[in-house]
C-alpha cells in the first residue's frame, strides 16, 4: 500500500475543511461571543456591587444624621441593586429604623422583603427573629409563634426561645412561656441573667394570681 503524498494530505485537508469549516468557524464565533458576554456580565456585576457598597456606606453615615435621607438611600438599594447583598443589609437597617420610630407595619414590610429574597440563611434567621419581635410589639403573638416555627441553628436558639417565651407570655400561656425561657437559658451559654429575671417574673405573677 502506497504511503500518502504531500498532495494527498493537502487534498484531504481541503476536503475536511470544505465539509467542516463552517461549523468550526461558527463554533469559534459562539465561543468568543460567550467569553466576551461572560466578561461583560461579570464586569457589570462587579460594577453593581461597587456602586451598592458606596451607597450602603453613605446610608450608614446618613442614618446618624438624617434618617429620611438614609431611608431614601436604602430604598435605592432595594429597588435598583436588589441582586447585591447590600440590598438585604439595607432592608434590615430600614426595618430597625422603622421599629425605632414605632412604624411596625413598615418594619414588618422590610423584614418580609429580606426573608423572601435573601440567599443567606443567617440573614433569613435574623430577619425571622426580628420580625417575631416586631409582631410581639404589635400584640400579634400567634403570628410571632408562626414566624418562629421550623429548625433553628444553634447560634439563634437562645434568642428564638426567648421570643417564644415572650409570645406565650403575651397569650397568657405561663407554663409554655416558662418552658421557653428555660430553653433560652440553657442555650445562652451562661449569659442569662435577664432571662432568669423574665422567668422569675412569671413565677411572681403566678404567686400574685394565686392570692
Amino acid at each position: 500500500m502506497a504511503l500518502p503524498t504531500d498532495e494527498d494530505r493537502i487534498e484531504a485537508i481541503k476536503k475536511w475543511w470544505s465539509e467542516n469549516g463552517t461549523a468550526v468557524i461558527l463554533g469559534l464565533i459562539l465561543g468568543i461571543g460567550s467569553l466576551v458576554g461572560w466578561r461583560m456580565w461579570t464586569g457589570y456585576v462587579e460594577n453593581q456591587s461597587i456602586q451598592a457598597s458606596e451607597i450602603y456606606l453613605s446610608m450608614q453615615g446618613l442614618a446618624r444624621m438624617n434618617s429620611e435621607a438614609a431611608v431614601e438611600q436604602g430604598q435605592i438599594l432595594m429597588d435598583d441593586f436588589r441582586r447585591t447583598p447590600y440590598a438585604t443589609l439595607a432592608a434590615l437597617d430600614l426595618a430597625r429604623m422603622a421599629a425605632e420610630a414605632d412604624d411596625l407595619e413598615r418594619a414588618e414590610e422590610h423584614l418580609r422583603w429580606v426573608i423572601d429574597r435573601t440567599r443567606h440563611e443567617d440573614q433569613k434567621h435574623l430577619a425571622h427573629a426580628r420580625l417575631a419581635r416586631v409582631l410581639i410589639a404589635g400584640g400579634r403573638y400567634e403570628d410571632a409563634l408562626d414566624t418562629l416555627k421550623g429548625d433553628i441553628p444553634e447560634g439563634f436558639l437562645a434568642i428564638v426561645e426567648e421570643l417564644r417565651g415572650d409570645a406565650h407570655r403575651g397569650l397568657g400561656e405561663t407554663s409554655e412561656a416558662r418552658a421557653a425561657y428555660d430553653r433560652a437559658i440553657l442555650a445562652s451559654a451562661g449569659v442569662a441573667d435577664y432571662l432568669r429575671m423574665k422567668r422569675d417574673d412569671l413565677s411572681e405573677s403566678d404567686a400574685t394570681g394565686a392570692q
